[in-house]
């Protein structure tokens, strides 16, 4: 007697292999992207992570979640994750990713085992062997594949819609197979990882109304008269739910549900504001276009607004044809309901920062639009004859999710490049504030101030009133060493944002720069009032209060370092300027600072020192000192190797990324690098201009030269960049 392997063990394991090919053709790139946005607040720079042991102190201190005091939420189980990746490989985005991969692994088969076994109609047709085990993996496809749901994969904040949604569905699927307590405790674990699973309880009741059995419960009334039986099951999970919402209570600051918002959002504008939103995730996941990792997507203000009245409309029109189909097509009402009441959280009463996300609908999707676009398939394929119509089917579930999988592979790409996604995301909303200036975020980080000044200019066009605009021009002026534009920015941010620790922070940065240590410690001191977990202000207090107490010879010695052994004129300045203020007429700090200020290509400022050096040291006799300076002035007002250097620079990036001509850009860090062979910048930019140039052999050895130089500065996230783009293929 033969015995093979049964036919539905055969399709589940053809679908399982067909959704890891297609999940590694969609996230194989995904590895190497880094950590963005709120990534650096709650991840990067969390010192909370740092350590297995603090997972007890995540349950009990809602300040853990991030160090964006004004984040402050409830989700241990997803710092938890965090703590698990950062003991694994530290800020190396790696092994974040391979959880996030496996984590969508599992909620893509959780959907499949769901739809075919609970969900699907007829239910003759349910089961590993029956009919629905192909809609079923049509479902669970779609909802893996869809670029709509790439965000909470690449972006790794996002990883609470991602471990809520599996949570949830694996909690839903124990309810469904009668385990009271493995339900329990995956709907707790759920609720501490994000709020939207509240609406559990809700689901599991309209799962068992929708599916009841019509010869027992032919009423609603009859329905209801029933309640005993989900009494144990429901009242398990409305307890918790009870329980989470005391929690939040008492944990959380009255204050943290007014942060998230802007204070004019009213409960009913946002109620409004859902409704295009709602459609518009719909729209997003059929096709894809306008995915962007910040949305400028418009408030509705007034219900007699087109976008208002139609959007509304339209909703209670797909409600009504959904409720209506409830005994022909319940898995139609299941799916639709579960789309509205998933996302009701989020999308009804409850202001959030932004209208819409595309990480939101992550949860709505999986058992929602999955499940719809599945079955508006089925019905499209009945005009096929019945003998071909499971293979039309497949052709078609197949015809779709491979461009999926290749436009999800594309997102992904431009996920790993910061720049490239933050272009994106001004080419789709031009008016998005916080695009351009994130991506002036990016060009400033990479040494291309002109960019950087261009696109924080234009942010600020767009919302003078944005705080965060006016923190990182102050940032930039400091940089380019306009030390009063720069306290004017900082002064600005902390009169549109009092109440946020960052701007008081940044006006220190300033302040200090100007060496008023006095007030940059003021300025640092209120920052970690606001915020006692903003490690960052207290170590820039802590150097400040270690930099006052030392003497002129000190600080002497340190700016000494920054010039001559560190090479930072930039960072010498400081120093420089700090002996100044408090003796004017200090002899050695008169000539470093203008020798620093040549070299940090600011000739003109550094000619009026330079004349003053000269007056003390002919008042001296200092005749070998005055025949230098003597020399220096003679010379024009030309820039320093070091602002020469920079300038090439600046020209070479802005061909790169403003132009897109990475060959004539090659040529511009070239001639830095005959200048100084070990200049950092122009080493890893040279590299990435022969990538765009088609020319990866010759780039690897340059790659590889930036790893060591990365590896010996500590850069870890350009260590983890570069070792990304080696592992690669050329």
């Amino acid at each position: 007697m033969r015995f093979g392997v049964p036919a539905g063990q055969k399709f589940t394991l053809l679908f399982l292999a067909l959704l890891g090919v297609g999940l590694a053709i969609s996230y194989g790139n995904s590895f190497g992207i880094g950590f963005y946005f709120d990534d650096s607040y709650g991840i990067a720079s969390n010192p909370a992570i740092r350590s297995l042991r603090n997972i007890p102190l995540f349950f009990t201190d809602p300040f853990t979640l991030t160090t964006m005091r004004e984040n402050v939420d409830i989700r241990p189980v997803l710092v938890t994750t965090f703590a698990i990746n950062y003991a694994i490989s530290g800020n190396e985005p790696w092994s974040y990713h391979v959880l996030n991969l496996i984590l969508h692994f599992i909620a893509a088969g959780l959907v499949f085992v769901i739809v075919r076994d609970h969900l699907w109609w007829p239910a003759a047709d349910r089961g590993p062997n029956g009919a629905a085990r192909l809609p079923a993996a049509a479902a669970a496809l779609f909802f893996a594949l869809a670029p709509l749901n790439s965000q909470p994969l690449n972006y790794m904040w996002a990883r609470s819609a991602l471990l809520c949604t599996t949570l949830y569905l694996a909690a839903f699927l124990a309810i469904l197979h009668r385990r009271w307590i493995l339900g329990a405790v995956l709907h707790l674990l759920a609720l501490e990882t994000k709020a939207v699973a509240v609406t559990l309880p809700v689901m599991i009741v309209v799962q068992d109304f929708l599916y009841r059995d019509r010869v027992r419960y032919p009423t609603v009334i009859s329905y209801i008269r029933d309640w005993r039986r989900l009494f144990l099951p429901v009242g398990i999970l409305a307890v918790l739910n009870v329980a989470y919402l005391v929690q939040r209570s008492i944990l959380l600051p009255e204050w943290a549900e007014a942060m998230l918002h802007e204070r004019w959002v009213t409960p009913w504008i946002w109620f409004m504001s859902q409704w295009p939103a709602l459609l518009y995730y719909a729209r997003l996941f059929l096709w894809p276009d306008a995915l962007s990792v910040d949305h400028d997507f418009p408030y509705t203000t007034s219900l007699l607004l087109p976008r208002a009245w139609l959007s509304l409309l339209v909703l209670l029109t797909w409600s009504v044809l959904a409720l209506r189909a409830s005994r022909r097509y319940p898995h139609v009402t299941f799916a639709t309901l579960w789309f509205f009441i998933t996302l009701a959280p989020e999308s009804s009463f409850a202001a959030l920062a932004e209208v819409i996300n595309d990480h939101r609908p992550y949860i709505a999707s999986s058992l929602g639009l999955s499940v719809l676009l599945a079955w508006l398939l089925d019905r499209a394929t009945t005009i096929v004859a019945p003998h071909a119509r499971r293979a039309a089917f497949a052709g078609a579930c197949l015809f779709l999710c491979m461009p999926a999988a290749v436009f999800t592979h594309y997102r992904s790409w431009q996920w790993t490049d910061s720049l490239r996604l933050w272009d994106d995301t001004v080419r789709k909303s031009p008016n998005n504030t916080r695009g351009w200036m994130n991506a002036g975020l990016v060009y400033m980080s990479r040494g291309d101030m002109i960019s950087a000044r261009r696109y924080f200019e234009r942010a600020r066009e767009l919302a003078p009133g944005y705080a965060f605009v006016h923190m990182n021009l102050s940032v930039l002026e400091g940089y380019e060493g306009h030390l009063e534009k720069a306290l004017t920015n900082a002064q600005q941010a902390v009169r549109l944002r009092p109440d946020l620790a960052l701007t008081h922070f940044y006006l220190g940065q300033a302040l200090q720069k100007m060496g008023r240590a006095e007030e940059a410690g003021a300025a640092y001191q209120q920052a970690v009032q606001m915020n006692p977990g903003y490690s960052e202000a207290r170590e820039a207090r802590a150097r400040l209060r270690a930099f006052d107490g030392q003497s002129d010879a000190a600080i002497m010695s340190a700016g000494l370092d920054a010039l001559y052994t560190r090479r930072d004129p930039r960072a010498a300045t400081v120093h420089f300027h700090k002996v100044l203020e408090r003796n004017p007429q200090h002899y050695g700090a008169t000539f470093q600072l203008a020798t620093a200020l040549d070299r940090s290509g600011k000739p003109d400022e550094a000619r009026p020192l330079w004349e003053k050096a000269l007056k003390m040291a002919e008042s001296f006799n200092d005749r070998e000192t005055a025949g230098t300076v003597r020399a220096r002035l003679a010379k024009p007002d030309i820039a320093s190797e070091e602002a020469i250097q920079e300038g090439i620079m600046k020209a070479g990036l802005d061909l790169l990324y403003t132009n897109h001509d990475p060959n004539a850009a090659a040529v511009q860090f070239r001639k830095v690098l005959e200048r100084n062979s070990n200049h950092y910048g122009a080493t890893f930019q040279l590299a990435t201009a022969l990538d765009r140039s088609g020319k990866p052999a010759e780039a690897r050895s340059l790659w590889e030269k930036m790893l060591k130089m990365a590896e010996a500065a500590d850069d870890k996230q350009t260590t983890a960049r570069v070792r990304a783009r080696l592992a690669g293929k050329d």
